[in-house]
């Protein structure tokens, strides 16, 4: 990628809300799905497993289509699946919008009989940490948006890190939080919503939920915080920290079903903060990869193999997503 010349543009939105952009002259990604439009993906093949700890799960990040990714499946095949293999409910997840509408539409037009929420990440298609977008996503029909994600694939930290020029949203200064961190945090606490961390660096990762339980906020996610350093990387110190605030650490599938080092990672952190303080979830549904059950299956077998017995699967499959989602623990 060659870039002639650029800038950097702080650009105001509502209040002290603003977004940070990149003006270039030249050829750039602007997005960060720009490089998927031309790679080629082999399409994902169900291995129909199955598992007892798939009986009454909730899967709280759980990708589909419609999406600017290739994804394998759209909403309504995805609550569909997971209501064949037994799951209880499900987080429909998109980076770039909210979806708690089709959340709506799938509860109503598509399988009954399990329970669908949406939610919304503020990424830059939204205003980045946007007030406006939580109230809006927490009041469409059927209210059944449950988690606010702060950015993902849009924050700073995962755009600096990988050394791209493209728009990003900034959540602190100089080791301090934005206002509009602050302010997004009043529609999330005032509509009971779930806040989870996002892919912002440790720190501030740490910041958001001390100030995030300051303000009322009920339930916190540290987002996946093993996948990488260009994410939440947290360490072990930082991990026990979060959870002593009252987060729950997120263990997704590619944790426990990549390389050898990425399990014993996995398994060593849950150890490290119990499986009373952690879930389990796909975030699957990118084509090619395994699906939200198989990749869920997959995950149980490997924390079994490591000696978690069933009543660690069932509060980290079960009872910690009920409660995340403000779903009755049962």
């Amino acid at each position: 990628m060659v870039w002639l010349k650029r800038s950097m543009v702080v650009v105001p939105l509502i209040g002290s809300l603003t977004l940070v952009c990149l003006q270039s002259q030249g050829s750039g990604p602007q997005t960060d799905w720009d490089s998927y439009k031309t790679r080629s993906f082999t399409p994902s093949v169900d291995q129909h497993l199955t598992d007892a700890a798939l009986v009454g799960a909730i899967d709280l990040h759980a990708h589909c289509d419609p999406d600017s990714y290739p994804r394998q499946w759209d909403g309504f095949e995805v609550a569909r699946l997971d209501k064949e293999r037994g799951l209880r409910g499900l987080v429909l997840k998109n980076h770039y919008t909210e979806t708690a509408g089709l959340a709506f539409l799938v509860r109503k037009y598509g399988t009954p009989g399990i329970e669908v929420f949406g939610g919304i990440t503020l990424d830059t298609p939204v205003g980045g940490v946007n007030p406006q977008a939580v109230r809006y996503m927490a009041d469409v029909a059927g209210h059944y948006g449950r988690i606010v994600w702060m950015p993902t694939h849009d924050s700073e930290h995962e755009v600096s890190y990988n050394k791209e020029q493209r728009p990003f949203v900034r959540v602190s200064r100089s080791g301090q939080l934005l206002p509009e961190v602050r302010e997004v945090l009043s529609p999330i606490a005032h509509n009971d919503l779930t806040l989870a961390t996002g892919h912002v660096g440790a720190d501030e990762a740490l910041m958001i939920i001390r100030e995030a339980r300051q303000r009322g906020v009920q339930r916190i996610i540290l987002t996946h915080p093993l996948l990488g350093p260009q994410y939440t990387y947290p360490s072990p110190a930082q991990l026990r920290e979060a959870v002593s605030l009252g987060a729950y650490m997120e263990i997704v599938a590619r944790n426990l079903t990549g390389s050898p080092a990425d399990t014993a990672r996995a398994v060593e952190a849950i150890r490290l903060v119990g499986p009373e303080s952690t879930f389990i979830s796909s975030d699957a549904g990118l084509t090619g990869s395994l699906n939200h059950t198989d990749a869920l299956a997959q995950a149980a077998k490997v924390l079994r193999q490591a000696g978690f017995d069933e009543a660690a699967l069932t509060a980290m499959f079960k009872q910690n997503p009920a409660r995340l989602s403000k779903l009755p623990v049962l």
